[in-house]
Parts: structure tokens; sequence; C-alpha cells
């Protein structure tokens, strides 16, 4: 009892919440009321698996684009394998580890309503931030084969903008083949497509990876 009530004290109530979020997440998951990829993100930086994350990729400098600041957040994400695994198996690895880790105080004389305790706690979330990095590690090579879509014809394709579409950007764009969804980087030929709305994958652009597209009247 006394530990469960240690795991609701103090700073130790964000790690209990988060896992039990997560759990639940799982569970309606196996029930079939949430699709396994449900959580979305929209991110400025292209990410090199992007299957899982929703947003636009600045065909410009991205640190001039959004700033210095928010380019090497994103890149740290990106370090972490934040976006080259699905983000439900990230979290319920990272908030898990973090779970176990401030639970550990329970054995030590560090109070979680204390500054010690928030201090531990960040450094906690350090910690499972790298373990995590590790343990995903393994996993990156099986979601990237996932992405591989060499066999699938995707030129002349219907395809749904997941991000506002630019002359100054790329987005990301979701075609259903064999009720499978695949995510795309994508870019126009100078109009501006809103997010949500179709569009036809016209060409491919090769030595970048991108497909070209135009709106579908």
């Amino acid at each position: 009892m006394e530990y469960i009530q240690f795991a609701f004290t103090g700073i130790n109530i964000l790690a209990t919440v988060f896992l039990i979020m997560v759990m639940s997440y799982w569970v309606l998951i196996i029930l079939g009321i949430f699709s396994f990829d449900v959580i979305e993100f929209d991110l400025d930086i292209d990410f090199s698996s992007n299957m899982y994350f929703d947003g636009g990729v600045e065909t410009e400098d991205p640190r001039l684009e959004i700033g210095p600041i928010r380019y090497y957040f994103l890149r740290i994400l990106k370090f972490l394998n934040l976006g080259s695994v699905p983000i439900i198996i990230y979290g319920t690895i990272f908030f898990l580890l973090l779970w176990v880790l401030s639970m550990l105080l329970y054995y030590s004389n560090i109070s979680p309503r204390s500054i010690w305790g928030l201090l531990a706690f960040i450094l906690n979330c350090i910690i499972s931030a790298f373990i995590t990095k590790g343990l995903t590690e393994p996993l990156k090579k099986f979601f990237s084969s996932m992405e591989d879509r060499s066999d699938i014809e995707i030129i002349g394709q219907s395809c749904i903008l997941k991000s506002n579409l630019s002359s100054a950007n790329i987005a990301q764009a979701e075609i259903i083949v064999d009720d499978y969804p695949i995510i795309i980087n994508v870019k126009s030929l100078g109009e501006s497509i809103i997010r949500g709305s179709r569009a036809i994958v016209i060409s491919k652009d090769n030595k970048k990876d991108i497909y070209i597209v135009r709106e579908q009247l």
C-alpha cells in the first residue's frame, strides 16, 4: 500500500499517470477502439523515418526557416530515435523505464516532494531517454524495412495531404495501397495545397526520394 501511495506522491505522479495513459492506450488498441498509429505529430523537419510522424519538410536550410533552437531540438529527437519507431512503442518503453526509476527512490532518502526529488526525476528522464534509444535501435531496421516502397506503384495514385504544401516546402501525404496507409514526402510544382486536400502523384524526384503532386480537381 505504501508503494502505491509513493507512486502518486510528489513528482512521481507524472511518471505514474503517463504510464497509466500508455497502458490504457494499448488496451484500447487491443479492443479495436484506437488504431496503432492514431497519434500523429506535426514536425517541421524531415526525419529519416517519416512513417509515423506528420509534418512539412523545408526545402531551404531549416535552421533559417524554423530557428536554430527548434532545429537542434528536433535533431535531438531524431538522435533519440523519435520518428524511427512508432511513438506508442517508444512511449511505452520510455514511460515504463521512467516509472521504474522513479519508484526506486522509495529505497532512498530522497522525497519526491523535495527539490532533490525533482532533480532525480529530471535525471531519470535523461537516463530513460538514452536507455530507450538503445532498446529501440534494433527496431529501426525493422520499421525501416516496412517503409520499403520499391515494389509499389505510387505514381498515378491519389493521396491526401497530411500537412500544408507550398512551393517553399515539402509536405507529407498518405496513400492507401491494399488497405494499408503509406506516408510519402511530396512537393508541388509551385501551387499551394492545404492539409486534407486530395492530390495526384504525377512523378518522382529519385535523387531526393520525393514525389511530385498536383491538386486533384
